[in-house]
């Protein structure tokens, strides 16, 4: 293949514009055919729907306010605490450092590994 200008003599090939039905018509049946395919999957997987819960109305009872109606008050959750990794340490030093324990801040921290600890990182201890 020649890179550059053509010869003069040769025309250049033109590309043809998609019609509409090549335009919309491929597209919709593409849609078309993933919506069949999506249906035969759940009716083959036992396609049973969940009819919505019927919504009723319960009568209110009057407001009365006595001590032995009255919710009681609930603690507060402690603020979680975050530890940021410093070079050469792992969850062992950082559990001593923070006062708890490697199965704690591997439960608190269910997606990191004690292997792949990154300086800068935080993770939770308590």
């Amino acid at each position: 293949m020649r890179s550059g200008r053509r010869p003069a003599g040769r025309p250049r090939r033109r590309l043809r514009k998609a019609g509409p039905v090549a335009r919309y018509g491929a597209p919709a049946g593409f849609l078309l055919a993933a919506t069949v395919a999506i249906l035969l999957i759940h009716s083959a997987l036992g396609g049973k729907t969940v009819p919505a819960p019927a919504t009723t109305t319960r009568p209110v009872p009057a407001a009365t306010t006595t001590a032995a109606s009255a919710k009681p008050k609930r603690k507060p959750k402690p603020a979680a605490r975050y530890h940021v990794v410093q070079s050469g340490e792992g969850f062992g030093s950082i559990a001593a450092a923070e006062h708890t324990t490697v199965a704690q801040i591997e439960a608190l921290n269910p997606g990191v590994s004690s292997n792949a600890l990154h300086v800068g990182q935080k993770i939770r201890v308590g």
